[in-house]
């Protein structure tokens, strides 16, 4: 077995599968731009290139400039740069080449943020994996996307990592210059590309609730920083700001936006690579943090820690928060927060799908409860009935984005493709399978998924109006409603995380009533002890609706 030893690790091949080990040194599991407002002179013909090209494009004269931070170590530019290029030369020693497929499942670390820009070096497709999937899960991807080289770390190696043939395996939890036992100068050829391409793979519950794999292209996902800009544009952001990290790299909020957005102009990402409450309000302290990115069960959390308050969070100015919706008593509680720390910051809501590059709606200003703003520059929206012709202005109806962010299609899957796409006015419109309403001044008002939709008495019920009017109870401190049935008649059930009184459970029904209508009220009001959640914190519905016949009873 030929070994190259080195002082940061070691580097082995062996029958062509090649693992790259170095000395563990521990782990743990919008942004929006960063110039200073008036210096973007980027036009829209720069989305069209590999995605590493674009977010070097910006940042090739500022070497020194720092790129993220992780801990107490400040990476700048310059040695970002050549550190991709040792990864892109190592990745091409290993066969990798154009069109190639290279699974990332990193937590949101340094290495892992290089390996994405170097598979793009290479324009091979950067494959976002959970770290912690399972391995049935795993196979399954592999089978599916037949990766040539997959990057590991040491919480899952051992894991994901045995038994997989004929695939590269690389561990990489803390890449030393990578590759170590390469030499430094490793030769590759970069990729030219127009960014019409396949650039990245990333999972998604699909627009019609079913597990998918979405494609994006080089141009979708640099659309994004240049969308996000022209919407804030009143936001002066500068090069000394820092953006809070702590979602992960699988997640299109985290990769796209915390990683891609913010390295792609000039806010310097602060990497937390697993969402610690401690970790996050120190990282915040000291490292100055103005902006952060966050999912409303994040910000809970926060909250309920007495650091995350004062000096640890008096230079806030920017909270952008996607994934579901803030309930009034999270968003009052956060202000109050803001107000005593002396932080002029207020959440601003977002919307997105993968499928549609991440965050495609945002609201610059503040606007509450289940409002999530307006289409980004370069976004647009319709709201449709069932027969897809556009409901009047305040009426429901689901909601159709186009823009220059959209999917090229899910992977393999040409009827899914189909039916994630509608044709209209001559432009391709991506099918959310959302409900929203327009308010009066045109901000987007979130109603629900649907297929969450509950018809009681032919009435259309929608059962995040019934969790979002149950929450400004102060005992209700996380719920969910969903339909139940008995003999074949749709009721609803509320499920309400912690122990509640028979009185207390009277009171949400009366105040459901009161605030909404008769057919909003839930028969069943249920507690449990924790709601089931996704990996990225999101009530899961489907566990949840799987146990409805039992919690009902």
């Amino acid at each position: 077995m030929p070994e190259v030893l080195t002082g940061r690790g070691r580097f082995i091949r062996c029958d062509k599968k090649i693992f790259l080990c170095c000395y563990p040194l521990g782990t743990s599991n919008c942004v929006l731009t960063g110039l200073a407002r008036g210096t973007y002179n980027r036009d829209m013909s720069g989305i069209n290139g590999s995605i590493y090209s674009y977010m070097r494009d910006y940042r090739a004269k500022n070497k020194r400039t720092v790129a993220f931070v992780r801990g107490r170590k400040k990476t700048a530019y310059g040695r970002f740069f050549r550190r991709v290029d040792r990864v892109a030369g190592g990745l091409a020693a290993l066969g990798v080449k154009k069109g190639d497929v290279v699974m990332i499942a990193t937590p949101t670390i340094q290495q892992g943020v290089t390996a994405f820009y170097a598979v793009s070096r290479l324009g091979a497709i950067a494959s976002m994996i959970h770290p912690l999937m399972e391995r049935g899960e795993f196979d399954e991807a592999v089978r599916e996307q037949r990766p040539k080289v997959v990057f590991l770390s040491d919480i899952n190696y051992k894991k994901l990592g045995k038994g997989l043939k004929d695939v590269k395996k690389v561990l990489c939890p803390f890449l030393m210059d990578v590759f170590v036992g390469l030499p430094g100068n490793a030769g590759f050829t970069p990729c030219e590309s127009d960014g019409s391409e396949p650039a990245v793979y990333m999972r998604s519950g699909g627009t019609s609730g079913v597990a998918k794999t979405v494609v994006l292209s080089a141009a979708a996902v640099n659309a994004l920083p240049d969308n996000l800009f022209r919407t804030l544009l009143n936001n002066d952001f500068g090069e000394k700001d820092r953006m809070l990290v702590a979602l992960p790299m699988f997640h299109g909020f985290g990769l796209l936006v915390g990683i891609h957005a913010a390295m792609s102009t000039s806010m310097a990402p602060v990497l937390v690579p697993v969402f610690n409450v401690r970790k996050v309000i120190k990282a915040i302290a000291a490292n100055g943090v103005t902006t952060m990115i966050a999912v409303p069960r994040m910000i809970a959390k926060l909250l309920s820690s007495r650091e995350f308050a004062g000096e640890n969070v008096a230079g806030l100015r920017n909270v952008y928060v996607g994934g579901d919706t803030v309930d009034a008593e999270l968003e009052n509680a956060f202000d109050r927060r803001m107000k005593e720390a002396g932080a002029k910051c207020f959440m601003s809501p977002g919307y997105g799908l993968t499928e549609t590059g991440s965050v495609s709606v945002l609201s610059p200003v503040k606007v509450g409860g289940a409002a999530v703003g307006k289409p980004l520059d370069g976004m647009e929206c319709r709201i449709v009935d069932e027969d897809c012709r556009e409901v009047p202005f305040g009426d429901v109806g689901e909601l159709w984005l186009a823009g220059n962010q959209l999917m090229l299609g899910y992977l393999d899957d040409p009827e899914g493709t189909a039916e994630a796409f509608a044709e209209a006015d001559g432009k391709k419109w991506v099918r959310t399978g959302d409900y929203f309403r327009y308010l009066p001044d045109g901000t987007l008002f979130f109603m629900g998924r649907k297929k969450r939709l509950i018809k009681i008495s032919g009435m259309n019920v929608y059962p995040v109006e019934i969790e979002r009017v149950a929450s400004e109870l102060p005992y209700v401190t996380a719920c969910a409603a969903a339909e139940v049935r008995d003999n074949d008649k749709p009721y609803i059930a509320l499920f309400v995380e912690g122990d509640l009184t028979e009185e207390q459970k009277k009171e949400i029904k009366k105040h459901i009533v009161y605030k909404l209508s008769r057919w909003h009220e839930p028969k069943f009001v249920i507690c449990m002890k924790e709601l089931p959640r996704t990996n990225v914190g999101k009530t899961d519905y489907k566990r949840l609706n799987d146990g409805l016949e039992i919690g009902a009873e």
